[in-house]
């Protein structure tokens, strides 16, 4: 599929795309879809709900819940509502048996994106894709569905992250480029499972992991009165910040000499770009959770993140960084490391995980500097290239002969590189000399990429502008959005 456009006039910096994670309003309460008492749905009630059958040799198990309080068409024109805060991101009008359908993303504290679809409604007239909703807020009423079944009800579900994005999709939906699920898991079967957060679900068997729909009642259930941003309560969410919130927020702190560990969920990493394309991937990783988002071969940046550094001492650091085997799928991450005034990009292979060495690169004292790393490596999207962010690892090395031999030989021509010398000694002196950086194309090589410094076979360049920069240049750029059928509201 293909992504969501992007409008990036607005996005004035390299540095500052679009807004972090952070600065969207979490979803944490929920309610019904129906009925005025967003704690119950009465005199509505789940008439048909997730994993129910209905002629399971023709349809397979139910993906949603079915509200209706009566039947014939009882219920026509009752209100539905959005079941959380979120963003309008699908409207399809006049989807067959469908009728309307509006989907909401709502981004759920310790769970990440979870994805509301209604159908059989005739939805409001003022909804828009890409709009803000509010809890409770009236999207529309159910409509008359008794030409194709009855009773007249509100289809209702909660699809993961990966049962959005993939499927399975309505028949001729995935063509259209709509993200409808046909309402059945078309005779595949499913498999119970919960999430992180202790959510009961149902995992259509098909060959994509993650394609889970929620239980919704207990979903639901389980967030009534919800309260979201209350500073103390141990989670950096919402519009929290270090100023705001500092004991939920804590501040990026200043590497020492002696090294740090810096994870992705900790307070040195931010993500930026487009947060319904992140994931937070549980039971993995370093620490038991790293995130990921996409490729793509687009010229702009869509998703990135940052990694801020700060040292307390100058001097020459290592880094690493941790890529989940069987996560870690893009063979083209540029990292791009500003130290000390200068930037140098480095390509690695996340495949070659877990531990992945990036170089040794010279630090100055105090902050500005950062490792980051953009999602349009080249990579299409629609290979579903997986790109990890996870934990970056900060050695302190020796600036003595432990870096490497004394002759650089070849190292500026970025082509075979230095033979090195031969007096390295210490933890790191198998980095000394080297064959340089065979697959540099500048014309000059920052210190760790030619002889002298030690070969590790990646991409450089050390012209200061980071991988993807090239494109502010072309403001505004927008990539289209894939377009509905005409003739709805």
């Amino acid at each position: 599929m293909p992504r969501s456009s992007v409008l990036l006039a607005g996005c004035v910096a390299v540095a500052a795309l679009c807004a972090p994670r952070g600065a969207r309003a979490e979803a944490c309460r929920f309610g019904y879809p129906v009925g005025p008492d967003p704690n119950d749905p009465t005199p509505f009630y789940d008439g048909h709900p997730v994993k129910g059958t209905n002629l399971y040799d023709q349809y397979g198990y139910h993906l949603g819940g079915d509200y209706w309080s009566g039947f014939g068409c009882t219920d026509l024109g009752a209100p539905v509502y959005a079941v959380a805060d979120g963003t309008i991101v699908e409207i399809v009008d006049n989807l067959g048996s469908y009728l309307d359908v509006v989907v909401i993303r709502h981004d759920v504290p310790n769970v990440g994106n979870v994805y509301s679809m209604y159908g059989h409604i005739a939805r409001d007239d003022g909804l828009s894709e890409g709009q803000a909703v509010s809890f409770r807020q009236q999207i529309g009423v159910i409509d008359d569905v008794t030409a194709y079944f009855t009773p007249c009800h509100v289809h209702f579900e909660l699809l993961s992250e990966t049962a959005y994005q993939q499927g399975p999709f309505c028949s001729g939906c995935e063509n259209a480029g709509f993200h409808v699920s046909p309402g059945y898991d078309k005779k595949q079967g499913v498999t119970d499972g919960t999430n992180q957060a202790g959510d009961p679900y149902i995992e259509v068997n098909d060959a994509i992991d993650g394609n889970w729909w929620y239980y919704t009642d207990e979903f639901i259930d389980a967030r009534l009165d919800a309260v979201c941003e209350v500073c103390g309560n141990g989670t950096c969410e919402g519009a929290e910040t270090p100023a705001s919130c500092p004991q939920d927020c804590p501040a990026c702190p200043s590497i020492p000499p002696g090294g740090a560990t810096l994870d992705e969920a900790g307070p040195c990493f931010e993500a930026f770009g487009t947060t319904q394309y992140w994931t937070i991937e549980q039971g993995v990783g370093y620490q038991g959770a790293l995130r990921y988002t996409y490729t793509t071969d687009a010229p702009a940046v869509d998703n990135y993140g940052v990694w801020n550094l700060t040292f307390d001492q100058a001097g020459s650091y290592r880094l690493r960084i941790y890529s989940e085997p069987g996560y870690g799928m893009s063979t083209m991450a540029a990292y791009q490391v500003t130290h000390a005034g200068t930037t140098d990009v480095v390509v690695v292979d996340q495949t070659q995980g877990p531990m992945i060495d990036l170089g040794v690169f010279d630090f100055a004292a105090g902050g500005g500097q950062s490792v980051r790393l953009d999602d349009n490596t080249g990579e299409p999207y629609a290979d579903m290239v997986r790109i990890v962010y996870d934990a970056l690892f900060v050695e302190p090395v020796d600036p003595g002969p432990t870096t490497g031999g004394t002759t650089g030989g070849n190292g500026t021509t970025g082509t075979t590189g230095g033979t090195g010398g031969s007096d390295g000694t210490g933890p790191w002196a198998t980095t000394g000399g080297g064959s340089g950086a065979p697959e540099a194309t500048t014309a000059s090589l920052p210190p760790g990429y030619g002889g002298g410094g030690g070969g590790c076979g990646c991409t450089a360049r050390t012209d200061g502008l980071p991988a993807g920069a090239l494109w502010v240049l072309l403001a505004p750029f927008l990539r289209v959005r894939r377009r509905h059928p005409a003739g709805g509201r």
